[in-house]
């Protein structure tokens, strides 16, 4: 029958930027432009990519509310129709407005979209699949339902969890986050986007009206404000989410859909050294990342008295197994959900021209797409610092359209 859908929604993660941020530095590179070049080369000029903008450090919860008010057109709604979720983590109703500016007005299981998310942009792919299937918001004409996403696109996706948010500040038991925020912040924006935290807050919207408002315009009031409000305080921030205890939650949420293909792009760039069971970060490994990327593969540890998760300790979840990362995540961790819920297990490898099936998860190595090792951030704007990676980042979009094109 071939695909339905006819737009393609990219969404940033972590300490990310939408497209009219950052004085337009596109935060996927190259990519987006790159997808939309192969869709015309294979004649597939109807189906149309678009970037979208959602809070860098908000839930995912909230991010999925962003990024479906702006494909549906519509003011942004935490609550949907239970009311609840606002009161709960106790910040505003509402914020940003996009009435009439709608990516998909006429978004449906007819008319279907495809979702590809780096980093937390993947699990905030997931979360809004599931709002969708639980009809969430009761403004829309017809029911909703799973199917109005026709593929999820995982990039180094944070698909398990990070040990990454322990660094920046999370409790190892309970994944909160007991740090300072604006530790938080400082040391998140300077690793993962390389940038001084006072530049980034002038250049990016930290999209958090709905917890400090409008009028904190500055750093200092800003951090404060959000210090005296409830988010560092409760689960509802991207830190906790991010946490092992976080996506453990999220996984038993998710469900994973039949009528949905799901794929993931695993990055790593750190290399085992022998019997002693720890990784090192690659002499290719983007700079900023080098210090994550050690604290994960050599530091962090977890008292063998308190398990930070369900199933700790055994199998795919031992701390030697999650030392392989890409500077910010578990190479693990990407590959499809298996901390919580019933998710079918991985299959590796989709580039190899077999048939994919719909409610199946597959991953696939971004250097056997490439034959480029990729870390995280070369997947997205980070390519820019090593000119050798331009055109494996540009291969791995061209690729991926290539695949998304011969989808039955």
């Amino acid at each position: 029958m071939g695909l339905k859908a006819k737009h393609i929604i990219f969404v940033h993660g972590l300490f990310g930027w939408g497209p009219n941020e950052m004085a337009g530095y596109p935060y996927f590179g190259k990519g987006i432009t790159a997808m939309a070049e192969q869709l015309k080369a294979n004649n597939r000029s109807d189906i149309k990519v678009h970037a979208v903008n959602c809070g860098p450090v908000s839930s995912f919860h909230d991010r999925a509310c962003e990024v479906f008010a702006q494909i549906f057109g519509d003011k942004v709604d935490y609550d949907g129709k239970d009311k609840q979720h606002s009161n709960l983590a106790q910040h505003g109703v509402s914020s940003k407005d996009y009435s009439g500016k709608a990516l998909v007005p006429d978004w449906s299981e007819e008319n279907p979209v495809i979702l590809i998310g780096h980093s937390a942009g993947a699990h905030t792919c997931l979360q809004l699949q599931q709002l969708l299937a639980d009809n969430f918001w009761d403004r829309l004409q017809r029911p909703s339902n799973a199917n109005w996403v026709e593929a999820v696109i995982c990039i180094s996706g944070v698909l398990n969890g990070s040990t990454l948010p322990y660094m920046l500040g999370c409790d190892p038991e309970s994944g909160k986050l007991s740090g300072p925020v604006g530790k938080f912040l400082g040391m998140g924006v300077q690793i993962l986007g390389g940038l001084d935290r006072g530049l980034a807050r002038n250049l990016f919207d930290w999209d958090l009206e709905q917890w400090v408002g409008t009028e904190t315009k500055d750093l200092p009031t800003f951090i404060k404000a959000l210090e005296n409000s409830q988010f560092a305080k409760g689960n509802d921030n991207l830190a906790y989410d991010l946490s092992l205890q976080g996506c453990q939650e999220a996984n038993k949420r998710f469900k994973t859909n039949e009528n949905t293909y799901y794929l993931s792009v695993v990055t790593e760039q750190t290399f085992g050294i022998g019997l002693f069971k720890r990784e090192l970060p690659s002499l290719f490994m983007n700079p900023v990342l080098a210090g994550s990327a050690f604290y994960q593969a050599a530091v962090i540890n977890f008292d063998k008295s308190h398990k930070p998760i369900e199933g700790w300790g055994s199998a795919d979840l031992t701390i030697d197994k999650w030392r392989e990362n890409d500077g910010a995540v578990s190479s693990i961790s990407q590959r499809y959900p298996f901390t919580g819920g019933d998710h079918p297990v991985g299959i590796e490898g989709f580039m190899n021209n077999q048939p994919l099936k719909k409610g199946n998860w597959y991953y696939e190595k971004a250097e056997s797409i490439t034959k480029k090792s990729m870390d995280h951030l070369d997947v997205v704007f980070g390519h820019v610092t090593d000119p050798s990676l331009g055109d494996a980042h540009r291969l791995l979009y061209t690729k991926l359209c290539e695949l998304i094109c011969r989808l039955p």
